[in-house]
């Protein structure tokens, strides 16, 4: 991807520099956003005297005192809750941004339902509002047949422009929302690496590969190229994840979410992992071992681009790619603390970040 060196690039280099000495301050200390989807089952349409009766929809428009326009709302949804994909729209073209930024907005709404709803049922309710949701967007009923209105939620208004102006498909959405009720259902850990790959592989993917026609028509001759490549970062992001997550779950819910084959192999015991954190025996040979997978996942995608010269082609689809240098860093970084998750350095901002993401988008190789 070429990009001309000049007055406009120091302007986005600044406001990438300050957006991540803001995304600091504002991961700390903002309360994450409440849900508008939660008012929605109680909203009822309103009847025009004389007319006919309005179309019923899952909500009413938000209200004065609501949240701000709806690629506002998800734009500032993805810049307190994921810094990192907010850094790697910068280079994304304006339009196709507001889109990006919905998609991932939407990954995040589903995200709190897993992290923040501890009763199953209410759960349930409101992933279901979200398979109705795409249901009448794509056709003008839920799955029950009763025809609705799009809801208003800025998230919903945002999939709905997205349906109208790219040809995105359904089912990366629908797969997104699956996966993370099927994960909220499970315990922690999976049987397997390949296993916790196969569960939790789909949601990465969907992320990447769903906003791919958002950049670049599905008839696309290299689309199969680029879909192939990506199902690869989508493992590297998968197995970064993994290890990311640890921490959190040890100080949340006193769990770890390794491999129970990779825990026997290196003989790890949860309560050390828990009591000791990064010096409990095996855990940094485990780390190694799950970060070295990650490494080949993404030295294989870059040897699928070895006929074009390490670049992506066409060079529109470049920006879904970015997604794979925070991966990279975070493993880098693991790497550089001995693999100890737990590692004081690793829950500080990455301040390369920002410049690693920028010199990626000046030669549009991963």
């Amino acid at each position: 991807m070429n990009f001309d060196l000049g007055l406009q690039h120091l302007v986005v280099i600044s406001a990438i520099i300050m957006s991540v000495k803001w995304s600091l301050t504002s991961v700390a200390s903002a309360s994450r956003p409440g849900s508008i989807s939660r008012r929605c089952f109680s909203a009822i349409p309103a009847r025009l005297g004389g007319q006919s009766p309005a179309k019923p929809s899952l909500n009413v428009q938000v209200a004065s005192g609501g949240p701000q326009a709806p690629s506002e709302y998800c734009a500032s949804l993805v810049r307190k809750l994921d810094p990192e994909a907010w850094l790697c729209s910068y280079f994304w073209p304006r339009r196709e941004r507001s889109w990006w930024l919905a998609w991932r907005a939407f990954n995040i709404e589903l995200h709190l339902i897993s992290t923040t709803v501890t009763v199953p049922g209410l759960a349930a309710i409101r992933y279901q509002f979200w398979r109705d949701t795409l249901s009448v967007i794509w056709t003008g009923k839920t799955a029950h047949g009763q025809v609705l209105a799009v809801p208003q939620h800025p998230i919903a208004i945002m999939l709905e422009q997205m349906k109208r102006s790219r040809p995105i498909q359904r089912y990366y959405l629908s797969q997104m929302i699956d996966v993370r009720e099927k994960i909220q259902d499970q315990a922690a850990s999976s049987s397997s690496l390949e296993s916790h790959l196969a569960t939790h592989g789909p949601l990465q993917s969907s992320l990447l590969l769903g906003s791919l026609p958002l950049l670049i028509p599905p008839n696309d001759p290299k689309t199969s190229e680029l879909t192939h490549t990506l199902s690869h970062l989508s493992n590297l992001l998968t197995t970064a994840s993994l290890i990311r997550n640890l921490p959190v779950l040890v100080k949340s819910k006193r769990e770890i979410n390794l491999p129970r084959d990779i825990c026997a192999k290196h003989s790890i015991v949860d309560e050390e992992v828990i009591r000791q954190a990064g010096n409990a025996k095996g855990l940094k040979d485990a780390c190694y071992e799950i970060g070295t997978r990650g490494m080949d996942e993404l030295i294989t995608a870059r040897r699928d681009l070895k006929s074009s010269g390490g670049k992506i082609e066409p060079t529109a689809a470049f920006p879904v790619f970015l997604a794979s240098v925070p991966a990279e860093r975070y493993l880098k970084r693991l790497e550089k603390v001995d693999f100890n998750p737990f590692h004081r350095s690793l829950e500080r901002h990455d301040w390369q970040l920002a410049p690693r993401i920028w010199w990626t988008a000046q030669t549009g190789k991963i």
